[in-house]
């Protein structure tokens, strides 16, 4: 009887609770407004300001003398002299092709290689084939580009003899691009398909077998759903590739089908300083990735949402019980195994024992104290990062939060704002921060693709309990540090690893913020390395490239088992 009048009172008190008005379901859960706050003022101050500066600059001829507001107004001619501009429309039309090109060869790659895994019989050959797939990820963008170049070339390839250098070879370089930007990055949706297939057999494992639970069921339908939810993420990105890895492959000579709309928004806007004509093309960006990105959401959250966030957290075992499928899996995944082999090689064995191994040492050309100051400054960027991600994610837990879908637009909105543009250049200068590490510690606080993975992980598994602790009449802050902290602070600090390797692989904001090649960070000064003209032998560069790449790559197997493939989806935008 006791029980019985208990679930009347809930069956009384839940229609109560939703009817409660507008105002009093903003006091009930008052916390999720406050909390947001000091998160919301950074957004403010290193987000939607430069954004604002950058719209007007677009609509001004800025001239640096006379400054943003004084420069005199223009409208829209710089976006009628862009669309008038035949290197503005081969630059996007490239970054099409490229990026297109790249997301069907990515995602086929990725779904074959998923169900090749998938196939194998060995747990642990699975397990080793697919840390081995991810490992690429975890070197820095400008080493694997000096390493693809190093590869290709005719004098200096320890694997290949070509007559000519297919790097400089305007024919080639898409190519180039796409294939080496597929191996460094398709360990990604490897693990994110092959996650969707363990999670099918692991709904499947308690039904009887019947026909319907086929290998096609099983393994090729999830497989496939999981790589669609990943290209149409991609396209999300339409106008973006990694900046860094095509800025240091693509040369003078190839820039007419290999350059793209950010190495064309870096040449005029930082190096020729037509600021006012580089904000109208990034403004363009921003809008058309903007509009693929809220369609992106809608069908991935509508379609796909259960491929990427599975709904438990007990790890199924994948049925392999093909003896055919096992070998042809093996076979598969070994071939690609050669090429991510080829890239560890030239990283962390070839330099130390090649031919041309030099007898100097890499002392002085990257202090230590410059390798700790850049690691202090990008572990304090993570802990800050790692803070505003848990307090904006908790509002999003909330579905019956007042506002909720407007402040989810707002973060959508502020994830596609790019980063590193001549608008951000300009607000840095005027805040006094130019030559300073200040903009390395600052912009490293945003990645609020981070904050949508930890809320659907949390809201996949958990938001039963959300719901229960709240009839039962717990209060929200509780539920933060009683629940949401407990439930979710090991992807949060998976999260916060992948944010310390982008910031120290990340050589840009340190070579577009500071001038002086000494006080850059390690991986800019790697790259400045790069174009010395010889005053450094290559296998002292690359020797380099293998030390700077270790503290991400050591990260990775520290936490790979935190490392999973919801996690990893946080990283869809940087592909």
């Amino acid at each position: 009887m006791e029980q019985a009048s208990t679930n009347i009172q809930k069956n009384e008190t839940k229609p109560q609770s939703n009817k409660a008005s507008i105002p009093q379901l903003i006091w009930k859960y008052k916390l999720h407004y406050v909390i947001v706050l000091p998160a919301m003022l950074l957004i403010a101050i290193f987000k939607i300001i430069p954004f604002v500066y950058g719209v007007i600059l677009s609509m001004v001829d800025y001239k640096v003398f006379q400054g943003l507001f004084e420069s005199d107004w223009v409208g829209l001619n710089h976006y009628f002299d862009l669309f008038g501009n035949p290197d503005f429309r081969s630059v996007v039309l490239n970054t099409i092709v490229i990026k297109t090109s790249y997301i069907w060869l990515s995602g086929a790659a990725s779904f074959i290689l998923a169900l090749a895994l998938s196939s194998l019989k060995s747990k642990q050959l699975r397990g080793i084939f697919a840390t081995m797939f991810l490992i690429p990820y975890f070197i820095p963008s400008v080493v694997f580009a000096y390493i693809v170049i190093y590869m290709l070339s005719p004098t200096s390839s320890p694997f290949f003899t070509l007559e000519a250098f297919v790097a400089a070879d305007t024919e080639w370089i898409r190519v180039i691009i796409i294939v080496a930007e597929s191996v460094k990055t398709c360990g990604i949706p490897i693990v994110i398909a092959l996650a969707a297939i363990a999670s099918k057999h692991a709904s499947s494992s308690h039904l009887p077998k019947v026909h319907s639970n086929s290998y096609v069921q099983l393994n090729v339908l999830p497989a496939l759903r999981a790589v669609s939810a990943f290209m149409l993420l991609q396209l999300s990105t339409i106008f973006t590739l990694d900046h860094e890895f095509i800025t240091n492959i693509v040369s003078p000579l190839t820039r007419s089908t290999g350059a793209t709309l950010d190495i064309y928004n870096q040449q005029m806007g930082i190096m020729s300083m037509e600021a006012s004509h580089t904000t109208a093309a990034w403004f363009i960006q921003f809008i058309i990735q903007l509009v693929f990105t809220l369609a992106a959401y809608r069908v991935v959250k509508g379609r796909f949402l259960n491929e990427l966030f599975q709904t438990t957290m007990n790890r199924t075992e994948i049925a392999a019980n093909s003896s055919q499928r096992n070998v042809v899996g093996i076979v598969l995944a070994g071939f690609y195994s050669v090429l991510v082999v080829l890239v560890l090689y030239m990283l962390v064995i070839y330099p130390f024992t090649g031919s041309g191994n030099p007898d100097q040492s890499l002392k002085g050309i990257v202090t230590l104290w410059n390798v700790i100051v850049y690691l202090a400054v990008d572990i304090a960027a993570v802990i800050v990062f790692l803070l505003m991600t848990v307090t904006l994610a908790f509002p999003l837990t909330v579905k019956r939060l007042p506002g909720r879908s407007v402040y989810k637009l707002f973060l959508l909105i502020v994830m596609v704002m790019a980063s590193g543009m001549v608008n951000e250049l300009l607000y840095i200068r005027n805040l006094g921060m130019l030559g300073t590490i200040f903009p390395q510690l600052f912009l490293g606080f945003f990645n609020l693709a981070a904050v949508f993975v930890l809320k659907s992980m949390f809201n996949a598994r958990h938001s039963e309990l959300k719901d229960l602790a709240e009839s039962n009449g717990k209060g929200e802050l509780h539920a933060f540090f009683t629940l949401f902290i407990p439930k979710v602070w090991k992807p949060l600090l998976a999260l916060g690893v992948l944010q310390f390797v982008a910031l120290w692989n990340g050589y840009y904001p340190s070579y577009l913020y500071i001038t002086e090649p000494e006080k850059q960070s390690p991986i800019a000064q790697f790259q400045q390395l790069t174009f010395s003209g010889g005053e450094v032998s290559a296998m002292q560069v690359m020797q380099l490239g293998a030390w700077l790449s270790l503290p991400s790559i050591l990260l990775f197997f520290l936490f790979r088992r935190w490392l999973t493939s919801e996690v990893l989806t946080s990283q869809m935008r940087k592909l």
